[in-house]
């Protein structure tokens, strides 16, 4: 009794397991002598075929079978439509057959589906490249694909200070140094000086809590820690831009242009901007590296502090072993 309770219970995660049905073909074709349809299949794959007739009655012949190997399935005089369930006995090449060779026109429809016996086979490439003819020997190999990627959110700010001219004698600019996360994909920012900081994230806040109430953030592929996060995942969301206050100049640069910012000499920059107290972007490029937001104050006397928030959107690849089988040359 304890047996069979035991493997009951050790039973139930295969059982549960939802299986994958995966379309492999679907064509429709005018029948005309033998038609070959090559494919790779998995040990284990259970492949359901249908066919029909579109056009005309009765194709003369339908087999499927594993290349220079037995045959699997036949059918003989097939009227107007045909449903089979085929177990694939070993990992191998395979043909579908149709032949006919009777009089007066047909068209034939069919799709092949499978489904894998696991996760790894399931990942099995059923294309076969090659010339089966020229090339029968074959050998099964595997690799690493991309199956998809998954969404992130990095945070990166901080502060800096760019001091009054105070008179000509000092050099107000400063810089902020920043480095964009790998598989980077679009980005957003803020720039904002002095108290307008707070202002701008405590109505931003409410904004994004406004957003998460309506549901519009579900359509988001990550829950965004903030509204600017949220306006970099590209969701129309009313940022708070105050134009009061101090101003800036300022300039998103590469380490070499730096150096021209500071001396007023003429540099490439990916943006620039003058006047700015708050100023918000979504960028698609620059994607990699490291850079600079250069800032310039034209105030004689005071100080001003600038405060930098950036939203990275990063899609990191996926990878998966996938089987395949290639022919030896």
């Amino acid at each position: 009794m304890l047996r069979a309770f035991l493997f009951l219970l050790l039973s139930l995660p295969l059982a549960g397991r939802a299986q994958t049905t995966i379309t492999v073909d679907d064509q429709t074709f005018k029948m005309d002598g033998e038609h070959i349809y090559t494919y790779a299949f998995a040990q284990g794959d259970q492949l359901t075929l249908q066919m029909e007739l579109l056009v005309g009655r009765k194709v003369q012949n339908v087999t499927f079978e594993q290349f220079n190997g037995p045959s699997l399935f036949s059918d003989y005089g097939m009227d107007s439509s045909l449903h089979k369930t085929i177990r694939i006995p070993q990992t191998a090449v395979y043909q579908l057959r149709v032949r006919e060779s009777g009089l007066g026109k047909k068209v034939c429809r069919f799709s092949l589906h499978r489904t894998p016996a696991g996760p790894l086979t399931e990942r099995m490439d059923t294309r076969v490249t090659w010339d089966v003819r020229q090339y029968p020997q074959y050998q099964e190999q595997r690799r690493m694909i991309k199956t998809g990627s998954k969404t992130g959110i990095t945070s990166l700010g901080g502060q800096v200070n760019v001091s009054a001219s105070k008179l000509g004698i000092k050099n107000p600019v400063s810089a902020y140094h920043f480095s964009l996360p790998p598989n980077t994909v679009q980005w957003a920012y803020r720039i904002t000086v002095g108290q307008a900081m707070q202002e701008s994230r405590k109505k931003d806040a409410d904004q994004l809590t406004s957003a998460i109430n309506s549901g519009a953030a579900r359509l988001l592929p990550v829950a965004p820690p903030t509204a600017l996060a949220a306006f970099a995942l590209g969701m129309a969301i009313d940022l708070t831009v105050p134009k009061v206050g101090e101003d800036v100049e300022y300039a998103l640069l590469t380490a070499e242009n730096l150096p021209l910012f500071r001396k007023r000499e003429p540099y490439k920059a990916f943006i620039w901007q003058e006047g700015v107290s708050s100023d918000v972007q979504r960028r698609y490029s620059p994607l990699e590296g490291s850079y600079y937001f250069a800032f310039r104050s034209d105030n004689w006397m005071d100080d001003i502090t600038i405060n930098v928030d950036i939203e990275a959107v990063t899609e990191t690849p996926i990878f998966a072993e996938e089987i395949f089988l290639e022919p030896v040359k």
